[in-house]
């Protein structure tokens, strides 16, 4: 039997948190791809029905299914991945401020998210292995 049960110390807890937050974005992304597209500034007055697809797929899929492995699975290696998929998100978004000169409050506020997305469960992870 499958059991989501919330982790007893905190190191764990948050990078629960973090997987939770990512499968309720990710959810997000796929039911109501065009509202999640506007938030993120992705959406103009028309989206072609091809950006939705990906977002939906890309974006919401991806994420929903990295949240939900972490969630059922509650183990170090897949809050490893949701770490690295975060920390990655950063550097791409680093590379953004050099490449296309995005440096502005939006694109700092995500950079922020992304941090702690990527913080927290890699945090744990080191918890688990190293005692911390």
């Amino acid at each position: 039997m499958i059991e989501l049960a919330f982790p007893d110390f905190w190191p764990e807890r948050l990078a629960w948190l973090i997987a939770l937050a990512t499968l309720l974005t990710g959810f997000s992304g796929m039911i109501m791809p065009r509202s999640m597209m506007k938030a993120v500034g992705l959406a103009g007055s028309v989206v072609a029905p091809n950006g939705v697809s990906e977002f939906r797929s890309s974006v919401g899929g991806a994420m929903c299914g990295v949240g939900l492995a972490c969630l059922l699975m509650a183990q170090p290696f897949t809050y490893f991945a949701l770490g690295l998929m975060f920390f990655f998100a950063c550097v791409g978004r680093v590379v953004s401020f050099v490449a296309d000169g995005t440096f502005n409050k939006h694109c700092l506020f995500f950079l922020l998210i992304e941090a702690l997305g990527a913080y927290f469960p890699l945090q744990f992870v080191y918890f688990a292995f190293f005692g911390g």
